[in-house]
């Protein structure tokens, strides 16, 4: 610095410059990843909205679709159709 404070300067500015970028840019880096996670939790969730729809659209048709004529389903079909709703019921549940 005695020798040469006049080129030392520069530098200095340049590599502060530099630094200061370097810092502004894994900031940027910290909050895309941040976005990038955010985005993808919510396609996640959106695709298990679609299967709980998919499979609530199922259910009904099945339901409607059953002659109204005698007692409706046999016990087996029924409780296994009451099993699964009380799983899509603790589904919607966990992502509430």
């Amino acid at each position: 610095q005695e020798l040469c404070p006049a080129r030392l300067c520069p530098v200095s500015r340049e590599v502060q410059g530099t630094l200061w970028a370097w810092a502004g840019l894994r900031e940027l880096l910290r909050e895309t990843r941040a976005r990038v996670q955010q985005a993808g939790r919510l396609r996640h969730f959106f695709k298990d909205y679609l299967a709980m729809i998919s499979w609530t659209e199922d259910t009904r048709a099945q339901i409607f679709s059953e002659s109204p004529s005698g007692h409706g389903l046999p016990e087996t079909p029924c409780e296994e159709l009451e099993r699964r709703i009380e799983g899509k019921l603790k589904e919607f549940e966990a992502l509430a």
